[in-house]
């Protein structure tokens, strides 16, 4: 008889559930604009206890002070017309590309910056694998923030925990990790409201803190990925080698003709 082993002992069901109900929070802070009561209620709530994952590093303090400031300067602003611009903000970075910084992977990844690439059907076959399936990629596409949270927060949150913590760890690796931290470095720079700002940074704290905390666990060691512009060079030039073959393989008057 198998005996199994516990190999994370420092994330126990409990601890996986609440990082699970974390992640979820991001993903639901990320697809709409807040309301008034929201605002108000992050602002009362202890941030320091607020996620089941602490961030106690230095750069994670930093992050929960950037979110009290955000939502100091936000709950001033919690009438008509100050909501109306955090929503419009909302739209220029998730909805309309107003600030070209994509929710989606697939541009940040793709060597002409085009949505609904490779990276969209990678992520598919991951969720397909946990019997996972979005349900209108046409309406938002598999590779999207939102949908990518969704499905870590699944993956901590399943039964079958010592796969599916090596599979969250390897996600990351090869795919949120890889882009989301330009997004919210971009979305920093861009956006128009400091609640946009901090939910941005905030989100790419706990994520790398998420990736440190999985690396101690045996079989999730973090591993190197190709750098995307790397990545993006490599697959211009294979794109262009195919191009050159397809012409060479048809060459005006040496085929036979009516």
């Amino acid at each position: 008889m198998t005996v199994a082993v516990d190999l994370h002992p420092n994330l126990d069901a409990e601890t996986r559930r609440g990082i699970a109900e974390d992640l979820r929070i991001l993903a639901l802070l990320h697809d709409t604009p807040p309301t008034a009561e929201l605002i108000a209620t992050l602002r009362e709530d202890d941030l320091q206890h607020f996620f089941a994952l602490p961030l106690v590093s230095e750069r994670g303090r930093e992050a929960l002070d950037f979110v009290r400031a955000a939502l100091a300067e936000t709950s001033m602003r919690c009438d008509p017309v100050g909501l109306d611009e955090i929503a419009a903000d909302h739209a220029a970075i998730y909805l309309n590309n107003t600030h070209r910084v994509s929710p989606s992977e697939s541009p940040w990844i793709d060597p002409e910056g085009l949505m609904a690439q490779e990276p969209m059907f990678q992520v598919r076959d991951w969720y397909r694998h946990w019997g996972l399936a979005t349900p209108d990629w046409r309406k938002r596409t598999d590779d999207h923030l939102v949908v990518q949270l969704g499905f870590l927060a699944h993956l901590l949150d399943t039964v079958d925990a010592d796969a599916a913590l090596v599979d969250a760890a390897r996600f990351l690796d090869r795919h949120l990790l890889r882009w989301y931290p330009t997004f919210a470095e971009r979305v920093v720079d861009r956006c128009w409201t400091a609640y946009w700002a901090a939910v941005a940074h905030l989100t790419a704290v706990h994520l790398e803190t998420l990736r440190d905390r999985l690396a101690r666990i045996e079989g999730c060691e973090r591993i190197e990925i190709e750098p995307i512009e790397e990545e993006k060079r490599r697959r211009r030039e294979v794109a262009i080698e195919e191009t050159c073959a397809s012409a060479r393989a048809y060459a005006p008057g040496q085929e036979a003709t009516w």
